[in-house]
């Protein structure tokens, strides 16, 4: 089931690469060539001056990322839905919709990423069990326009019965990427131009746990259906 699962992620997400890479791409660039910018400003010398500076970086390259984060990704699953109402959206009118849960969205990622930061400090098992239970929580936020924490409470009543096929997927998917990552990181480690667009495609290709996360998703709402 989980292969199929997988397969189906995978086709959609050829179906429809242009229009996703349309909504993430411009933004992802935005934010990498900000962090590219911010990291050339280090010095090379004085540790003190150093540290205030990456202290200041990482704040900057954090805030942006928070700011636009909600934008693109609200974007995405508007877009995914769309698509499976048998109504594709344009990649305007799916940015447009994604201002209108902007502030939900972003205090629901906040509160995710606390929850899963907490469990991973319990020695990560815990952590990846709570990054699990949440994933339809951005679902809930979106397409159903509830409030952060009725979309965590949501998502962890779900997700009970779906949760090894989520692990088993998302497993696979991010093990797939980080090899990808890596490998290819130490293939262009000293080609700085290079391992820009390697990260950007990187995080571009993050869209998949998503896509086949809402794919679980769609076959929970499926089985909530009365018959």
């Amino acid at each position: 089931m989980t292969f199929d699962y997988l397969r189906q992620s995978l086709f959609f997400f050829r179906s429809h690469l242009n229009r996703l890479a349309l909504i993430q791409i411009p933004f992802l660039a935005v934010l990498a060539f900000v962090q590219f910018q911010l990291i050339q400003q280090l010095p090379g010398n004085g540790e003190d001056l150093q540290m205030e500076l990456v202290q200041r970086n990482m704040f900057i390259s954090s805030s942006l990322d928070l700011a636009l984060m909600p934008i693109y990704w609200g974007a995405t699953l508007f877009y995914l839905q769309s698509v499976l109402q048998g109504q594709p959206l344009a990649v305007g009118r799916a940015l447009t919709l994604s201002l209108t849960c902007w502030g939900r969205l972003l205090v629901t990622y906040i509160l995710s990423v606390l929850a899963i930061s907490f469990g991973l400090v319990l020695l990560i098992v815990p952590g990846i069990y709570i990054g699990i239970r949440l994933a339809f929580a951005e679902f809930y936020c979106v397409m159903e326009g509830m409030g952060p924490v009725e979309s965590l409470k949501a998502s962890w009543e779900k997700t009970a019965d779906f949760f090894w096929p989520l692990f088993q997927g998302l497993a696979l998917i991010f093990g797939a990427l980080l090899l990808a990552e890596t490998l290819i990181g130490e293939a262009l480690r000293d080609q700085k131009g290079a391992m820009m667009l390697v990260s950007l495609g990187i995080q571009f290709l993050g869209v998949l746990p998503t896509i086949y996360a809402y794919r679980i998703y769609c076959v929970m709402k499926a089985d909530d259906q009365p018959a």
